[in-house]
């Protein structure tokens, strides 16, 4: 949908500043394809670097980023003019603070809350949460999720070679991990290592029975199992039963294993992939539409 007059809709900022340089990344790619919706919904959205999806109601800020040292970077962007009563800046937890001075502001919970970020936020801001990532107690919170599953670029080629085990380091892998995976002789993707393109993976996936991989929430393991491969998330937490751990994470409930003891379950399940996510697709469009009436009610 297009806009028909600027002033009679919404406006909102979604900071992907610190998505510059790191565009392959997953709350990168979220806060673009969150954009993308806001747009498509005839919003008017303001963004900071090349749109991951393109929409005509999507206007890019001229930015620039200056490399201070290997830890810190400097943004500076052009000045741009908004309506402060309609407009909301939406900022991830990478971001620190009000930095576009707007009355309406959202945090964006993309990964469980550390208290250097969350003692920035201000009592105004609203919190949405994008899935299940822990916050403060007490805290007041929505839902607001937007995930490209890439449904119809991952899928089963039917290889009849598949075999073996695979594996990707990601977040959490501990030290032990790369001598610990030598017994099951797998061969490690490296995502990495400038090849990060979905045919790249599409390949790979295809040619392994299993993927190992140490972390939780990481969408390859989805990913995997859109191509037939049964994911196996490894040193899981034993607090959390598999049952538990697919209720606070629903992209992983078919085809994925929480723990050795649960393959089982991913073997049994393969073939439910792409049913479980398409209809988190319409659930996941249902928070994006939640979130605009959660502002018309409140500024239009």
């Amino acid at each position: 949908m297009v806009l028909k007059n600027k002033s009679d809709c919404l406006t909102f900022i979604v900071d992907t500043i610190h998505s510059i340089g790191y565009e392959t990344k997953g709350a990168s790619i979220a806060c673009h394809k969150l954009a993308y919706e806001l747009a498509l919904d005839g919003n008017y959205v303001y963004i900071f670097n090349d749109p991951l999806y393109p929409h005509e109601n999507i206007e890019v800020i001229p930015t620039v980023k200056e490399v201070m040292n290997h830890e810190l970077n400097n943004f500076v962007w052009e000045q741009f003019m908004f309506n402060l009563n309609n407009t909301i800046s939406i900022y991830p937890q990478t971001t620190f603070g009000n930095q576009f001075n707007t009355i309406n502001n959202v945090m964006w919970v993309l990964h469980d809350f550390q208290e250097k970020q969350w003692s920035l936020i201000s009592d105004t801001f609203h919190i949405f949460n994008y899935g299940s990532f822990k916050v403060p107690e007490g805290t007041i919170q929505h839902q607001l999720t937007v995930f490209d599953y890439n449904i119809d670029k991952f899928y089963n080629t039917n290889n009849p070679d598949r075999k073996g085990f695979a594996h990707i380091f990601h977040k959490n892998t501990p030290d032990w991990a790369e001598e610990f995976l030598k017994i099951f002789g797998s061969t490690e993707i490296p995502t990495y290592n400038e090849k990060k393109s979905i045919d790249y993976l599409l390949s790979e996936f295809n040619k392994y029975e299993y993927l190992l991989t140490f972390d939780d929430k990481s969408f390859f393991t989805t990913a995997a199992a859109l191509c037939g491969t049964k994911s196996i998330i490894l040193n899981p937490n034993k607090e959390l039963t598999p049952i538990e751990y697919r209720l606070k994470n629903p992209i992983q409930m078919c085809g994925v294993a929480y723990g050795f003891d649960d393959i089982k379950w991913a073997n049994n399940t393969i073939e439910l992939v792409k049913e479980n996510l398409l209809q988190l697709e319409q659930k996941d469009k249902q928070t994006v539409s939640n979130f605009i009436q959660y502002w018309k009610k409140k500024l239009l």
